[in-house]
């Protein structure tokens, strides 16, 4: 049998407990508890407007970037049309590409060395001039083509400088050997 001390004892520990809970509950609201909330919430503010602010400080410094490689990229298409401009004024360069390519730009570039840039249809002539065809795979209307070859595939729209400067050689390379080709003949 269970002596009555420990009866005693484990109703004083029941009552103490509840009135810890309930001493603890009551406090919950009071100001010395809301403070550590406040001040753990102004922490957490203050984190996040400084990475507002550090976002706001690299999309600017991101814009400054852009802006320095788009005025790089048309101090080198200057650049381009002083080195090709003497070569390559005057000459037609006949253009065929896949819809789904975009030329704006090459058509841009060549225009800005002086080369007379015209659409191409299949089965018309490329007199005097080069066909660039811009074709993921050779299309099959290009075996048909006179000789000797007078075109140039690109698989892929040249997208920077040094790929749009590597194009603008090898259209200057044709067509210095066409104009060597009709002076011989």
């Amino acid at each position: 049998m269970i002596h009555f001390r420990y009866h005693l004892l484990s109703l004083t520990a029941v009552f103490f407990a509840l009135g810890v809970g309930i001493l603890l509950g009551g406090m919950a609201g009071h100001s010395w508890f809301t403070v550590g909330e406040q001040e753990v919430l102004a922490k957490m503010e203050a984190k996040y407007d400084r990475a507002l602010k550090s976002n706001n400080e690299l999309k600017q410094q991101m814009n400054r970037l852009l802006m320095e490689v788009e005025r790089s990229n048309e101090e080198v298409i200057h650049l381009m049309a002083m080195r090709y401009s003497h070569d390559l004024s005057g000459s037609k360069v006949f253009v065929w590409n896949q819809p789904d390519l975009k030329l704006a730009p090459i058509k841009q570039l060549l225009q800005s060395v002086g080369v007379d840039v015209l659409p191409y249809q299949e089965g018309a002539t490329v007199e005097n001039g080069l066909l660039l065809v811009f074709a993921h795979e050779e299309p099959e209307w290009v075996s048909g083509l006179p000789a000797p070859r007078r075109w140039l595939r690109i698989e892929q729209v040249p997208d920077s400088p040094a790929k749009q400067w590597a194009l603008l050689d090898k259209v200057q390379k044709l067509l210095a050997e066409m104009r060597l080709e009709h002076e011989k003949s």
